[in-house]
C-alpha cells in the first residue's frame, strides 16, 4: 500500500477508488486495520490533515506498544528508503578490525566507523548490550552524538543485530542501496552488498521494511527481500536458526542445491565460489553445520551428499 494513499485516505481526501484500495488492504491482515486506527486517533487529536512525519512518529510509538503488550501491528513509511526501525541501543564500540574517526561539519560530532576484514567475523557490544555480530567485508559508520535523540548507523555489507528493548531512542539502520531499517528489541539479520539485491531476516520480535512509500511488516521467521530492479520488497518464510547464523555461528542449509549452497558459502566465508554443471547432479542438501572453518564444512558436505569440491586459489572455489 502506497503511504501516500493512506495519509489521503486518513485526511478524508481519497476518491471513491483510492478508498476501495485501502479497505482491500485493511482485509489483509489485522496489523493493517490498528495501524489505520492509530493514525486515524492521530489526526483527531490534532485536529488538522496528517503529514509523513506523523507516520513516522506513530510507527515507534505503535513499535514501542507491541512490545510492551505483545501485540502485532503494522509499519511505517520513511521516503523512498526502505526502513527498519528498532528501539534499542546508544552505540558505542568494540575493537572489531579498525576504528576510523572524521570529523562532522558539526565541530562537536564525529564520525566513527567499525570494518571487519577481508576474512574474519566479529563481534561488537553497543553500550546498552545490543549485540552486532558482523560478516567478512562489513562496514558500520555511526557518529559521536548517536543516542541522544536517535541512534543511527549505515551498514555496508552485513550484520545480525540482537537489540535491546529502548522504545524512547529509535535505532535506525540505512544501506550503501538506500535501504533503511527501524524496530524495537529484536534480533534480525540484514544482508546490503553492492549490485545484490538487500535481505531482511527476522529471528525475533517485529521488523517494518518501506520501500518507495509501501511498508511491509516482517515478524519471526520472516525474510524480506528488496530488489534494486523492481523495487518491490518480496516476502516468504525462513527458519529462524537461518536469520540468527551469524549470532550462532552455525551455517543452516534446508533442502538446498548446489547454487544455494555456494552462495551460503560465498557469503559466510568471503570467496568466490564456481559451481560446474555436475555438482548440479547432487541430491539437495539440509542439515545445521557449526562453523569448524571451510574444510570441515565442505568435508561435511562432501559426505552427506557427495558434492566434490578443490580450491582453485586461495579465494576461490569450485563445486562439481
Amino acid at each position: 500500500m502506497n503511504w501516500e494513499l493512506i495519509l489521503k485516505y486518513v485526511n478524508t481526501e481519497a476518491n471513491a477508488e483510492e478508498e476501495r484500495q485501502v479497505e482491500q488492504w485493511l482485509d489483509e491482515q489485522s496489523e493493517n486495520a490498528t495501524l489505520l486506527a492509530y493514525l486515524q486517533k492521530r489526526r483527531n487529536q490534532l485536529q488538522q490533515p496528517l503529514k509523513q512525519t506523523d507516520i513516522d512518529e506513530q510507527w515507534l510509538l505503535l513499535l514501542s506498544r507491541i512490545f510492551d503488550s505483545g501485540e502485532t501491528t503494522k509499519a511505517k513509511g520513511k521516503n523512498i528508503y526502505i526502513s527498519i526501525g528498532i528501539a534499542a541501543s546508544i552505540l558505542l564500540v568494540s575493537m572489531l578490525g579498525w576504528i576510523y574517526l572524521k570529523q562532522s561539519p558539526d565541530l562537536n560530532v564525529k564520525e566513527l566507523s567499525l570494518q571487519t576484514a577481508a576474512n574474519n567475523r566479529n563481534k561488537v557490544i553497543l553500550p546498552d548490550g545490543t549485540e552486532v555480530f558482523m560478516a567478512p567485508a562489513s562496514k558500520i559508520i555511526y557518529k559521536s552524538n548517536y543516542g541522544i535523540h536517535k541512534r543511527e548507523l549505515q551498514l555496508n555489507g552485513e550484520a545480525f543485530f540482537n537489540v535491546k528493548h529502548k522504545a524512547d531512542v529509535p535505532f535506525i539502520i540505512h544501506t550503501a542501496n538506500k535501504v533503511t531499517v527501524t524496530v524495537l528489541g529484536t534480533s534480525f539479520n540484514v544482508y546490503n552488498r553492492l549490485n545484490a539485491n538487500t535481505e531482511v531476516k527476522v529471528a525475533t520480535g517485529l521488523v517494518g521494511v518501506t520501500a518507495n512509500n509501501h511498508t511491509s511488516l516482517l515478524k519471526a521467521g520472516q525474510q524480506g527481500t528488496y530488489s534494486a530492479i523492481t523495487r518491490e520488497i518480496a516476502i516468504k518464510q525462513v527458519e529462524t536458526h537461518d536469520a540468527a547464523a551469524l549470532q550462532n555461528g552455525i551455517l543452516f542449509f534446508k533442502e538446498d542445491n548446489a547454487e544455494e549452497i555456494a552462495q551460503k558459502i560465498e557469503r559466510w566465508y568471503n570467496i568466490k565460489v564456481t559451481v560446474f554443471a555436475s555438482a548440479r547432479k547432487h541430491a539437495r542438501f539440509s542439515g545445521e553445520i557449526k562453523d569448524d572453518g571451510i574444510d570441515s564444512l565442505l568435508h561435511a558436505i562432501n559426505y552427506a551428499v557427495g558434492l566434490q569440491y578443490q580450491f582453485k586459489d586461495s579465494n576461490t572455489l569450485m563445486l562439481f
